[in-house]
């Protein structure tokens, strides 16, 4: 009986058989290349998920900034829907851009630095002293605009749908007798003129914005290393700044200059003189807006065209597109029949 014991545990022991060394390397190999894989797989996904959202946030960033700039430029030089506001004496501004009266002196509606590379100076010759000069980006434009809301605060004593008083610390144009006596009132405290509120009371009231855009080359910290479009504008009796959209990294603005008064453009211009800014009826904007982030393994090598000017990408990973418009300039130079068409129902 041991014996047959003995006998069954020995053949038993004879068909056991284990990896052998080359089986289990390849079955290592095999796991690794599926490990592999599947990192593989994931790390594509991650980037492409990247990749999307960085396009996504570049096409935001670029549908937001040009309608800004669009309608900017569109209602530069509307004064309250007056065929002329020539008579009207700039008041002085607490801290202004340009000496004490710029802001509210409504003879240059709209101005220009080509280019920005060292000096402030605009083709009008003002100098733009709310603009830090360490700060502009350059080799991209600066742009002014003056102009009032689309729509009055107090139409004829009545205040405008949605308005329930005038806004604090803030500069309006006054407007007596519907289109004559337009004069400067800044509203610090208590509104308006009791004596203007009412029906019937041939009193207007207009907002007033002057405003400077710009390319600053950086968004909320100097050490960012992002560029924002920027503009200085007049708050309350001061020039104020705000950053509007990240990663703008240039603009460019060209003017169709109308040399024979019949309000289509004959040429376009990158860097106009003053007197043909005078006679400027439509501006293409440019924008070049690169994504905030830089992308792994993407080394971005095309040139970009802003109109005129040709930009080169730095070899970075960042993605990049030009986005461009064509207004019209309603009212800064267009006869004046054709000034107060259309914007009735502008808002500000």
């Amino acid at each position: 009986m041991p014996m047959r014991t003995n006998v069954s545990r020995h053949t038993l022991c004879g068909s056991c058989k284990g990896f052998s060394l080359v089986e289990l390397m390849v079955s290592i190999l095999l796991g690794s290349l599926l490990s592999m894989g599947m990192a593989n797989i994931y790390l594509e996904s991650k980037r492409n998920f990247e990749a999307e959202s960085e396009a996504a946030q570049i096409q935001e960033s670029g549908r937001f900034s040009l309608n800004l700039l669009k309608r900017e430029l569109m209602m530069a030089g509307f004064y309250a829907g007056m065929p002329s506001v020539a008579g009207l004496a700039a008041s002085p501004v607490a801290v202004d851009c340009a000496g004490t009266t710029w802001a509210l002196d409504t003879s240059v509606p709209i101005d220009l630095i080509n280019e920005y590379s060292l000096s402030m100076v605009t083709v009008n010759g003002t100098e733009l002293t709310c603009l830090s000069a360490s700060e502009v980006k350059p080799g991209t434009d600066i742009f002014s605009v003056k102009r009032t809301a689309g729509d009055p605060t107090l139409e004829n004593g009545v205040y405008h749908p949605g308005v329930k008083g005038a806004e604090q610390t803030q500069w309006y144009l006054r407007i007596q007798n519907y289109q004559d006596l337009p004069s400067w009132l800044y509203v610090d405290a208590g509104g308006f003129d009791s004596g203007d509120i009412g029906v019937g009371s041939k009193i207007n009231y207009w907002e007033m914005y002057a405003r400077v855009f710009y390319i600053r080359n950086y968004s909320n910290a100097m050490s960012d290393g992002v560029p924002a479009l920027c503009v200085e504008r007049l708050n309350g009796s001061a020039m104020a700044t705000r950053c509007l959209v990240e990663a703008v990294e240039d603009m460019q603005i060209e003017f169709g200059i109308d040399t024979d008064s019949d309000g289509v453009p004959n040429q376009f211009k990158q860097a106009p003189t003053a007197s043909e800014m005078g006679n400027a009826v439509v501006a293409r904007i440019f924008l070049l807006i690169r994504s905030v982030n830089e992308l792994t393994g993407y080394t971005n090598t095309m040139a970009y065209r802003l109109g005129q000017k040709k930009v080169k990408a730095r070899g970075d990973g960042f993605l990049r597109r030009v986005f461009s418009a064509t207004v019209q300039m309603r009212n800064a130079t267009l006869p004046v029949h054709q000034r107060r068409e259309g914007v009735a129902n502008e808002t500000s």
